[in-house]
């Protein structure tokens, strides 16, 4: 698993490659942490290029939800592959987040 962190306008945007498993979802967790503490409240998850997440991804990423919602801010996700949106919409992820087509998309949905 790698991410890459960019900006887009005023989000923080994550784009997270690889798979994300038990043996690395803590790694994930840390980066993400990382992002949120340096300001990164309107946070953009990129999942172009994911190719499996666990539930241990999948708590990561409400860690990140919870944290960016305290702040005011938020996560957005986008270019999510079709067999990762079907288990953010089974997970009930697709509540707590909105999924978007586009990095600008997603960057756009905060203001």
């Amino acid at each position: 698993m790698k991410v890459t962190t960019s900006t887009s306008g005023a989000a923080m945007v994550a784009a997270v490659e690889g798979r994300v498993d038990s043996a690395n979802a803590k790694d994930l967790d840390q980066e993400l942490g990382a992002v949120i503490d340096q300001g990164g409240s309107r946070l953009v998850v990129d999942c172009s290029d994911l190719r499996y997440i666990s539930s241990a991804g999948l708590r990561a990423l409400l860690v990140a939800i919870k944290r960016t919602n305290k702040e005011g801010g938020g996560v957005a996700m986008c270019r999510v592959p079709d067999h990762i949106r079907e288990v953010l919409e089974v997970s009930g992820f697709t509540r707590l987040t909105k999924v978007y087509a586009t990095v600008e998309e997603a960057a756009g949905s905060f203001d």
